[in-house]
């Protein structure tokens, strides 16, 4: 027969104890963790409704993939789901629409929640893919536009005028992806044209400042859409190409992926050659170049050999007889 062991027994006690403390530290951690992920949203309004879904907002999203669009989330009645079925339809004529959305109670204000649904599928329909989300009456687009057109139009939108209660989260739209890559600077006697593709709004304005340093015409013509797909080092060869053209009576200069070509007519032989020289000595090792400079001289001695020399021919040939006249030259090579 055993005998009573006191500290046996309070010695489990402690095990006990102890573990019971583990679970209960989990416990805790467990209930900080959801509250951590639960705290409200700014700006979130809460519905009286308890439920799971309504106690973070209500939430509605489309999203585009290649085949059609798919919709997820909340909606107030089946009279609003055919609404906005009519709305992807309009936008998306083409496409396949999954529709999983759920009628579900606690929605803003109906006309404002159907103007905020319009207004994110209109931006969707500029995307090639990517989402439109709604929480509440708060905004968020992201994806992947069709055309730098399409890119420049969203941008501009989502700055403003938004319809009325509708705000705007930060999303993430990417310009188109262009292959190749071209940039074009067309250098004329009064003005500098820019066309082509930039790889973003700040590149843009760089390359604006730029040109009114490097050229003093009075005409300025920027035509440059924002694209993605711009080869590394791109701003580097873009500036040695306008530098080069710079020194140009007039010119233009491609970039086309890699390979750079330039040609125009140069003040003199001198500086058609420095040109040709620092292009290949400034632009980055990856990218290529061709030349098809010529100069004020050589052009002046073309125009001689092509026009000047057959009316000199033409009047020798003629001076002599009797009552013949001398014709009238070309007029001087300056006056034209």
């Amino acid at each position: 027969m055993s005998g009573f062991r006191p500290r046996e027994v309070l010695l489990c006690v402690a095990a006990l104890s102890a573990v019971g403390g583990v679970f209960a530290a989990r416990a805790d951690v467990n209930a900080a963790a959801r509250a951590w992920l639960e705290l409200p949203v700014p700006g979130l309004v809460r519905i009286a409704d308890k439920s799971q879904a309504n106690s973070r907002g209500y939430v509605w999203s489309a999203t585009r993939i290649e085949s059609g669009i798919r919709l997820r989330g909340s909606v107030p009645s089946d009279e609003d789901r055919r609404t906005v079925l009519g709305m992807v339809k309009a936008h998306f004529p083409n496409l396949e629409v999954e529709d999983r959305l759920k009628v579900t109670k606690g929605a803003p204000p109906r006309d404002q929640w159907l103007g905020a649904v319009s207004f994110g599928l209109k931006q969707l329909s500029h995307l090639k893919r990517g989402s439109a989300r709604l929480l509440n009456v708060a905004l968020r687009v992201d994806g992947e536009a069709h055309t730098p057109a399409d890119y420049a139009e969203v941008k501009k939108a989502l700055a403003g005028p938004l319809p009325t209660g509708l705000s705007v989260s930060k999303g993430s739209i990417k310009p188109p992806f262009v292959d190749p890559f071209i940039f074009v600077a067309d250098l004329g006697a009064n003005a500098l044209s820019l066309s082509g593709s930039v790889p973003s709004e700040d590149a843009r304005k760089e390359l604006r400042e730029l040109s009114r340093q490097l050229f003093r015409r009075p005409g300025f013509d920027d035509r440059l859409e924002i694209a993605s797909g711009a080869p590394k080092d791109w701003d580097e060869a873009v500036i040695a190409a306008l530098r080069a053209l710079s020194q140009l009576d007039s010119g233009k200069v491609a970039l086309s992926g890699l390979a750079v070509t330039i040609q125009g007519v140069a003040p003199d032989k001198g500086t058609a050659v420095a040109i040709s020289y620092q292009l290949r000595r400034d632009l980055p090792e990856l990218f290529s170049t061709s030349e098809s400079i010529s100069w004020k001289e050589a052009a002046a001695s073309r125009y001689i050999a092509a026009h000047v020399l057959p009316r000199i021919k033409e009047i020798t040939g003629t001076v002599g007889r009797r009552g013949d006249t001398l014709p009238d030259l070309l007029p001087p090579l300056d006056s034209e």
